[in-house]
């Protein structure tokens, strides 16, 4: 008889209070085959007391890490205890946690390594998107096109089905944002990764991490790391020979 796979749903939080405790009793009711983990990235408020008070398993950075610090603990930990996938999604109430049982059928039917929950592949419009946000995507959309040699539609997206056959390889080295730098990294590797529609709402509470600043500094900065991701993927190519 074969065995069901073994899922690990996993959500970077840092400073999210107001919205925790909503998300948790989201993915508790939408996924409840589904093991839960939280990755305390640092967090200054209350977070940290509404998870011990939920019984959530949670696994807490000392200080404040960064996203993709916090994704890679996720995959440290899916790798360690044997997950057979990784579910990400953000902690801020942007999505839907019932949409993902369907990204995750067509993850195993499709055989993808990683399956991005993209709000921008239907319509292949981001129009809706402030003026700043949207010239950030297009950049971004391109830049992964260039060197990635595959248009991803939505590189920024934070929920993802991210299979078993990637977790080691995205372990391997430091991912700074763990978005389109990891994109590229796993494309020049040669896996697939493709996108699966989704809706979100607008944040309620909290604050972004991106600032009106981060339209100007986050599309240098992302060049940058790209160009270090094609560096590394070619190393690896060449350790693996």
């Amino acid at each position: 008889m074969e065995t069901k796979p073994r899922v690990l749903v996993a959500i970077p939080a840092y400073n999210e209070a107001e919205s925790i405790g909503t998300v948790i009793e989201r993915v508790r009711e939408s996924l409840p085959d589904f093991d839960l983990l939280v990755v305390n990235d640092g967090s200054r408020d209350a977070t940290g007391r509404i998870l011990n008070q939920l019984g959530v398993l949670t696994t807490t950075h000392l200080c404040n890490l960064g996203y993709g610090r916090a994704i890679q603990t996720a995959l440290t930990y899916a790798l360690r205890r044997d997950y057979d996938v990784l579910i990400t999604l953000d902690a801020d109430g942007q999505h839907h946690p019932e949409q993902v049982k369907a990204l995750y059928h067509e993850s195993l039917g499709a055989g993808w390594d990683v399956l991005i929950g993209s709000r921008y592949v239907a319509s292949h419009d981001y129009s809706q998107s402030p003026l700043g946000r949207r010239i950030g995507m297009r950049l971004f959309s391109w830049l992964v096109r260039l060197v990635g040699r595959q248009h991803i539609y939505d590189t920024t997206s934070g929920l993802k089905i991210i299979r078993r056959s990637v977790f080691a390889p995205l372990t391997r080295w430091h991912f700074i944002d763990f978005h389109a730098e990891a994109i590229v990294y796993l494309l020049r590797l040669g896996y697939r990764v493709g996108e699966y529609p989704i809706t979100v709402v607008e944040r309620r509470h909290g604050q972004s991490m991106y600032s009106l600043l981060s339209y100007v500094t986050y599309p240098l900065k992302t060049l940058l790391i790209l160009l270090i991701a094609l560096v590394e993927a070619d190393l690896t190519r060449r350790s693996q020979r």
